[in-house]
């Protein structure tokens, strides 16, 4: 960062426009993951809806904003962030183009496990990018009362079949389809649930994005992508049908019960160095959520976000409603 821009750091709220605080707002998120904007995504992601990418573009060409960001090609980002963040993001777009085949043949594969219904990928794959040492992170909705016979097999699957491996198979989050609406409410979420790409039934990924709508009051400009096409119609196959006809209702109910428990178990067990809190967060496991991160991404991620924040003397608000929700308070 230049002088200049180290001057107006601390100034920066008393000098800029309502937009242009915006706009570093997103730009500073972002500035977590070393990743550039376009004007046009700048808009997707900003608290608030009154302006347009054009309008997006002269605020960031002028003063005090324009003396904190760099700009390169179509890409805006932090006078602070890494100067090859462009061409890094090339390169991973490229590599997410190849990625994508074998993302679609994986969640294929899923959806054709007992009780799978929706596949979506998420994570890196899902904004358009792939690292070489990346996973392929996968959204499982499951029917519901089922989720844990699901996680079950499919984890079976991969320590089996897979010798564990998950760079192609990240199974960390499962939802049953009776209770889609994710709980925790915060910019993170938010964006995360905004950017999922659906490979496997289009039409329940649509009936979870309605039951997530609270992700509109932090990002006012998102719309779901016209462009979207269910990659494979959710249908159950045959074999599907009979391995689920394999489980009558009443075991499968009681199984369902048996292996969420084991599950709560092995995790309070092996994950005993962990707060409660924390590990309710990173492994939650309830009858219709089952999550497994290994990393405390969210309140990192957050953490994080509010330092940039509070460097530039910004609130964690605009005037959309608030945009960063602290993730501490009880989720259920």
């Amino acid at each position: 960062m230049s002088s200049a821009a180290t001057v107006t750091t601390r100034g920066f709220q008393q000098t800029s426009s309502l937009l242009q605080q915006d706009i570093l707002r997103v730009l500073l998120y972002f500035d977590i993951f070393n990743h550039p904007l376009r004007p046009e995504e700048i808009h997707t992601f900003l608290p608030s809806n009154s302006t347009n990418p054009a309008e997006i573009t002269r605020a960031c060409q002028a003063d005090p904003l324009a003396a904190l960001i760099d700009r390169k090609g179509s890409y805006f980002f932090l006078g602070t962030a890494n100067a090859s963040c462009t061409e890094e993001r090339r390169r991973k777009e490229q590599l997410a183009r190849r990625r994508w085949r074998t993302a679609s043949f994986m969640a294929k594969l899923i959806g054709k496990f007992p009780f799978v219904r929706g596949v979506f990928v998420s994570g890196e794959l899902s904004k358009g990018l792939a690292s070489k040492r990346g996973d392929i992170d996968f959204v499982i909705v499951t029917c519901g009362n089922r989720l844990w016979i699901c996680r079950t097999l499919l984890i079976l699957f991969k320590k089996i079949f897979l010798l564990n491996s998950k760079k192609y198979f990240c199974l960390n989050h499962f939802v049953a389809e009776d209770h889609l609406e994710f709980e925790m409410r915060n910019v993170y979420s938010a964006i995360e649930i905004a950017t999922l790409k659906p490979l496997v039934n289009l039409a329940l990924f649509q009936k979870y994005m309605a039951a997530n709508a609270w992700i509109d009051e932090f990002l006012p400009n998102w719309k779901v992508d016209e462009e979207l096409r269910d990659h494979h119609d959710k249908k159950r196959s045959r074999i599907q049908r009979l391995l689920e006809f394999l489980f009558p209702t009443r075991i499968a109910d009681h199984l369902d019960d048996v292996l969420m428990r084991t599950w709560q178990k092995v995790w309070k067990r092996r994950y005993a160095y962990l707060g409660d809190e924390q590990r309710e967060r990173q492994y939650q496991c309830r009858k219709h959520i089952s999550t497994a991160y290994g990393v405390d991404f969210l309140r990192k991620i957050l953490e994080m976000y509010q330092l940039r924040l509070n460097r530039f003397e910004l609130s964690s608000d605009s005037q959309a409603p608030v945009l960063v929700v602290h993730m501490l308070e009880h989720h259920g």
